[in-house]
Order: C-alpha cells, then structure tokens, then sequence
C-alpha cells in the first residue's frame, strides 16, 4: 500500500494561517460525473488516489470510482440529470487522544479512507429532498424554514436558563423530531446557522447520500462525517449569501451544530473531518483561541487496523447518557477548580495562605472534601497560582506548557478536587438544587452516582502528557528520515514505531481506568489483538462504551493481523455471548412497541449480519484527505 506524501499539504496548512473557507469544484450534470469515473482515466486514478484517499492500489480505486458512480446514478434517478456536486466526507479516527477538544486541550486525531459520499445538487427552495442508498435511512423532504419554527418557537421549559443555542439544544434536543432520526444530523448545520440568522432564509438542497465505508455506530463518528456533508451541501446551495467564515470558525460552528441531536461535544471530529491530509495526524489546538491546527506527518512502517468489536455505539438509548455524564464531570470538575483557584488567591491576599495543611483546610471548608494527599509544592510555592489564575481554563489546560507550572505541582492541583461529588453534594457547594445539578451537568443512572472530577482531571493531565510526547516522535522521526540522518528500515527508526504503540497503550489504560469509557467487550478485542502478529499498541477509538479500536501493527504484519482476528475474535461465538444476552434481556423487558426493544432487535440482527461477514469488520486503513469536493474537472485537466 503505497503512502504520499503530507509535507506539500503541511506547508501550505501552516502559512495559511486562518483562512477563508471556499470551495472550488463546480456543478456539473450528474451523468457526466458518471461518465468521468466510469472512464478508468488514469488522470482520475491519480486524483482519487494521491490527493483523496492515500492508496494507489488499482483494484482499490476501481472499488471507489464504481461506489462514487453508484452514488450518482441513484441521485441521477431520484432528481433528473441537474447540476450536481459530488462530495464526501471520512470517519475521524481517534488513534491517539481523546475528548480534550471539549475542555480546551489539544486533540489529536486523524481521518480514514472509509467515507460516505453524496451528490447534491442545489434547490431554489428551503427544502432538502434526502435520499440514501440504505434502507435503514428512509427518504424524507424537510422544510428547512419549518423546522426551525418549531425548534427555536416554542418557550424553553425552564424558565431560569438563559435562551442560548447551547441550553436550548440540552434541555430541548430536536424538539418536535423523532429521537434518534438520521435527518436530525442533516438538519443540523442548517438550524445552527438560522440560529444566528433567523430572518435568512437559507436554501435546500436535493441530496442522495451513498454506499458508505465509514463503520455504522461504530466509534469512528460517521454521524459527524453528515454533519460535515451536509454543511457541504448547505455552502454550495448558500455560498452567495453567506459570511465570509474562516476555516476555525465553521469547525466551531459545526461542533455546536451536532448538539442539535443531544450530543454536547466539542468542535475536534468536524475540525479533522473538514481539514486533515492524506496520511497525517491533525493536533488540533483547543487551547488557542480561535483555534489552530497542526498537521503532522504519521510513522512509515505502521499500518493501522480498523477493527469493529461489534458492540454497537447508540447514541439514541445509552450512548448519549454516558457522553453527556462525562461532560457533566468536566464541567462540574473545572467549576470546582475555579472556586479553589478564587478562594487560594482570596486567602493570599488576606494573609491566610500559610502553614503547614493550610491548603488542605481551605479545600475542605470549600467543597467539602479532604484533598487526596499532600500538596508541599502548591503550598509552599505561592507563585504558582499566579500563573494557575492566569493560565487556566478547563482540564484541557492541566499541562504545563499551557498552565506555567511543573507537572508535579499540575498533579498535586489534581488531589485538590473530590473522586465523586454526589448531585446533592455538589447543590451544596454551588447553592443549587439536586434538580438543577442534573439537569446542568447529566442525571447519574444510578441513585448512589455522582461525577468523578479526580480522575477526570487526572485523565486530560496525562492525555496532555502523551500527546506532547507523540508529537515530538512524529517531528523528530519525519525530519531524521528527510536528512538522511535514519532509513525507515534501521533499528533506530523502529524504535520510534515501539515508543508510539507503548503511548497507545498508556492511552487505553486511562482511557479504562481513569476515565472509565472502556466496556468489556473492548478490552476482550484489545487482549486479543495483543497475541497477535506485529502488534505495536492499541485502544478504544471515539467516545467508547463500544464501537471500533484501532490497532497499531508493523506494515509486514497488517493483513497477517486481520487474518488471526477473523479466527481469533470473529471467528469464536463465545466472544460475543455477553453481549447478545444483553439484547436478548432488552428484547423481553421493554414493550413491543417501545423505542428499546425496536433498537435491541436492530442491533441483534447487525450483529448477526456481521458476524456472517467478519472480513467487512476489520481492515487496514490508510489516512485519507479531509471532507472535500471531489472536483473532477480539475483532476481531468492535470
């Protein structure tokens, strides 16, 4: 599997600062799409390969052309033969950190060659007329104008929060829509941007969306990958009428869009999907504001392996639960933080922060709790809050290249905030009610629950640390191999391939332990992948609570991998019997006519549909370019 080359994307990435969005294909008829891909012109080849999908392979590209055709021939015999885009957008890829794009902190992820297409074609009305190849999504016509009556019309349901995008869409989620309805995500950006535009009106579009390769409900947020085609679509029917956004900008724009479907995370899937190249990693700088990416180049030598546990990630019935809970963690955590970060500056400044266990009292008379040990660097070391008061702003700052102050002292800041703080504990503290806590910062599932703010914040200090950390390997590794200082073959140059899969595996570690969103149907993949052939690291892949990992393995070793998890793993039923207990027990509890049991009976038979198919569940991956246009007129000129 040949690999291109990022350095060309990287330089014009890094001086472009931040630039203007645009795109420059143009519509054309959808049967002369057909014809151009359908050609076999090796000009298209060279395209599709080079500057989409980072894989040369002729029998691979042939695969694309003929699934990007199908796409157009059944937008073709929905709409008639209009002008027509055709774009896609790939599955982000969480191979390395995660979550810190929703407290500030600098995220790093990348985007796969499985991507979902779609051919759209512009309307002068504000209705979008969706279609999509699989009959899991039937097709629907929305009026865009309509919609967003009945989202942003009706009075907020309660009365003491501020009417804001973010709490309408917390309390009130596509309200007057069906939950877990695939238009919601399409509907998305378009409600996002009437939000701040309600007298626009904003014109639709006819959309078909086709054979997707980006995994279903599997952690690699394809439900985000729509968000980002359907702002696509939106641009291209709108671009006239539009604010001149900046690149930054719309990543945020299309972060805050998907909370429309009740999920509250932050702005780092739509900002890799929109902006990665083919075969590099995207750190995206939370912490900066606005915010910034940095392209870098990935290892050569190491594949990764794309494997679905089949434990199905449905935002819809827990998935949404567990994703906001630990938001409500971060935010409640770095509520707590702020208060201690005011009381310790209160104390200096009235002479009180001095004596041995002087820190320790003031917490406790504060929040409540002990801290969880002995702080002599944030005691003694007055200075540092200095630079704390200054320099933080949610978890995603507990680094000190952010914070100013050693990692030593971040951990000891870390022992200052409670490992659980109960709904009610927490009313206490912030002088609100138990209902108001819940609804703020997610209801426990459990009525002993609470919200885990140690380790939460223990989870992104460590994140930070390994992030650096991988960043460096990756600089330092690209720049050796372009001096001619290492070959990709040399025992040296390994030695970069060994030190990022022990990161990974540190990553799956506090990703379980720390922060608590592994399942045991992860780590029995995990375990498993880990006895076989040309493992370097692996860990779970998106918000977890199911879904894909992915698998870091020597480039000689990839497809011997994907063979030993077919017997391994897919290949043994005992693997999955927790699990199908699991539906089973779902499919006798809740009534035949209800939401759940329709979700159990559908998981079931993906389940069985895959398990008949266990080499569509893994496969070796290739980081592909971001979210574009595929302009096919330009790839035909040279």
């Amino acid at each position: 599997m040949k690999q291109t080359d990022c350095r060309k994307a990287t330089i014009l990435k890094r001086s472009s600062g931040y630039k203007q969005f645009g795109i420059t294909a143009q519509a054309i008829p959808g049967l002369e799409i057909v014809r151009l891909l359908e050609s076999g012109a090796p000009e298209i080849d060279r395209y599709l390969g080079n500057e989409i999908y980072a894989n040369t392979r002729p029998d691979y590209l042939a695969q694309q052309r003929k699934r990007l055709a199908g796409t157009v021939k059944l937008h073709v015999q929905r709409v008639g033969n209009k002008p027509t885009y055709l774009v896609r957008a790939p599955g982000r890829l969480n191979a390395f950190l995660e979550y810190l794009d929703m407290c500030a902190g600098d995220h790093m992820s990348t985007t796969i060659d499985g991507d979902i297409p779609a051919a759209v074609s512009p309307r002068e009305d504000d209705i979008l007329n969706l279609g999509n190849v699989n009959p899991l999504f039937p097709a629907e016509e929305i009026s865009i104008a309509a919609e967003f009556q009945k989202f942003a019309g009706v009075p907020m349901n309660d009365a003491e929060m501020e009417d804001n995008w973010d709490n309408r869409t917390l309390l009130m989620p596509h309200y007057g829509r069906p939950r877990g309805k695939w238009s919601n995500y399409v509907l998305s950006p378009y409600l996002r941007v009437m939000w701040d535009r309600p007298d626009q009106m904003l014109k639709g579009a006819d959309i078909t969306f086709g054979q997707a390769t980006a995994p279903f409900r599997a952690g690699t947020s394809s439900s985000s990958a729509v968000v980002v085609l359907s702002f696509l679509a939106l641009f291209l029917s709108n671009r006239d009428s539009l604010p001149d956004w900046n690149i930054s900008e719309i990543c945020t724009l299309l972060g805050e869009a998907e909370w429309y479907v009740g999920t509250h995370g932050g702005a780092n899937d739509q900002t890799t999907i929109l902006r990665n190249e083919p075969n590099c990693v995207l750190y995206n700088r939370h912490s900066k504001v606005p915010l910034d990416s940095t392209v870098l180049p990935f290892l050569r030598g190491v594949h990764v392996v794309l494997a679905n546990s089949l434990w199905e990630v449905n935002k819809s019935l827990t998935g949404n639960q567990s994703f906001n809970m630990r938001k409500g963690w971060m935010e409640l955590g770095d509520l707590l933080m702020r208060l201690i970060i005011s009381d310790v500056q209160e104390a200096r400044r009235q002479g009180k922060a001095s004596g041995t266990g002087w820190l320790a009292s003031l917490v406790e008379r504060r929040i409540g709790f002990e801290p969880g040990g002995p702080t002599p660097l944030l005691e003694s070391n007055l200075e540092y809050w200095d630079e704390i008061e200054k320099n933080y702003n949610k978890f995603g700052s507990l680094d000190e290249t952010i914070l100013g102050i050693p990692n030593e002292a971040i951990e000891e800041l870390v022992l200052l905030l409670p490992v659980k703080i109960t709904p009610d504990e927490a009313g206490k503290v912030l002088g609100k009610t138990r209902e108001a806590i819940e609804k703020l910062y997610t209801k426990p599932r459990r009525t002993i629950g609470g919200y885990h703010t140690r380790t939460t914040a223990r989870f992104f200090h460590k994140e930070n640390i390994i992030g650096r950390k991988l960043e460096k390997i990756f600089l330092e590794a690209d720049e050796r191999l372009k001096s001619g200082d290492l070959s990709e073959d040399s025992l040296e140059y390994d030695q970069y391939r060994i030190a990022v899969g022990d990161l990974v595996e540190q990553l799956q570690h506090i990703l379980c332990f720390d922060f608590r969103v592994s399942n045991p149907q992860l780590d029995r993949l995990l375990n498993i992948a880990r006895r076989g052939p040309g493992y370097l690291g692996g860990k779970l892949t998106g918000a977890g609570k199911g879904g894909c990992v992915s698998i870091l393995v020597r480039e000689k070793d990839s497809d011997a991998m994907c063979e030993y998890l077919d017997r391994e793993y897919y290949g043994k039923m005992e693997n999955f019997e927790e699990y199908r207990q699991i539906l089973h027990d779902a499919i006798r509890y809740y009534s035949p006519d209800s939401f759940e049991r329709a979700s159990a009976v559908e998981q079931l038979e993906n389940l069985d549909k895959a398990l008949s198919s266990p080499k569509e569940q893994r496969r070796v991956i290739t980081f592909s370019r971001g979210a574009c246009a595929i302009d096919l007129m330009m790839a035909q000129s040279g």
